[in-house]
């Protein structure tokens, strides 16, 4: 029981870290009735697991891990996200079904559909709706809750819409994959939506800017064995390029323009 109270502990700790940045180590002690230095080895432990970085008299969030609002990101790098959409719009078939995820690289793609006619989409990102609902393609809302920081619907309604469905493809974001074997989210419950939507499509495509290469986040979502492809930009760094070649092994690479 301890081990597992301590697990628990554990987590929503790293969910604080995320959420607000940084912690004390005495206001965490008081929140769960431990010692400051049962709380101390907490942080060391997530800080071992690459979430904390202890600072003086409690711990922050490493910088990469905490998730920055989707208004801000879709106005960095378009024309890379861009390129990234143009690429992954060769793989939609006439007539397909997709499934579109939230994020600022799968909002470029949903700009790029608004050129399209023939195409049925399903998304649970608000900012894609707002400028597909004047294509002429058929465009579904995946309802739920609403996470603020990326627009995102998220919950039970969502997941319950998602299992009724069978899509040709789908494309989804990430926020990182450093040391790790499969893309990552900094949200549980957008991790929860993004196992489901593999589950349910033919293929899906990972987008992402090559700077998710150097970043990973808490909750793996699925490994590079599960989906179709992964699309970026190119890296000239000795270590992405390593990274590219180990996941190469295990699904599809391909680079934008």
């Amino acid at each position: 029981m301890k081990k597992r109270l301590t697990a628990e502990r554990r987590n929503e700790i790293a969910q604080l870290l995320l959420r607000d940045g940084n912690i004390k180590a005495s206001a965490l002690a008081k929140q769960f009735d431990v010692s400051t230095e049962t709380i101390r080895k907490d942080l060391i432990y997530l800080e071992e697991q690459g979430i904390a970085q202890k600072s003086y008299g409690g711990a922050m969030a490493r910088t990469e891990l905490i998730e920055r609002p989707v208004a801000l990101k879709q106005m960095e790098d378009m024309d890379i996200k861009t390129a990234i959409a143009q690429k992954a719009i060769q793989f939609i078939p006439e007539n397909g079904v997709i499934i579109l995820d939230a994020g600022s690289t799968t909002y470029a793609l949903a700009k790029l559909l608004t050129l399209r006619n023939d195409l049925t989409i399903f998304t649970n990102s608000l900012i894609a709706l707002n400028i597909l609902s004047d294509s002429s393609n058929r465009v579904f809302a995946l309802g739920g809750l609403i996470r603020g920081s990326s627009k995102g619907m998220i919950g039970a309604w969502a997941i319950h819409a998602l299992k009724s469905l069978h899509a040709n493809i789908a494309f989804l974001g990430t926020d990182g994959f450093k040391n790790l074997s499969g893309p990552s989210s900094a949200s549980y419950d957008e991790s929860e939506l993004k196992q489901v939507i593999v589950s349910c499509c033919e293929q899906t495509i990972i987008l992402c800017d090559n700077t998710k290469m150097n970043s990973n986040s808490l909750f793996q979502f699925c490994d590079w064995k599960d989906i179709y492809a992964l699309i970026t930009n190119q890296t000239g760094k000795n270590e992405s390029k390593t990274l590219i070649e180990n996941i190469s092994k295990k699904t599809n690479v391909f680079f934008s323009e």
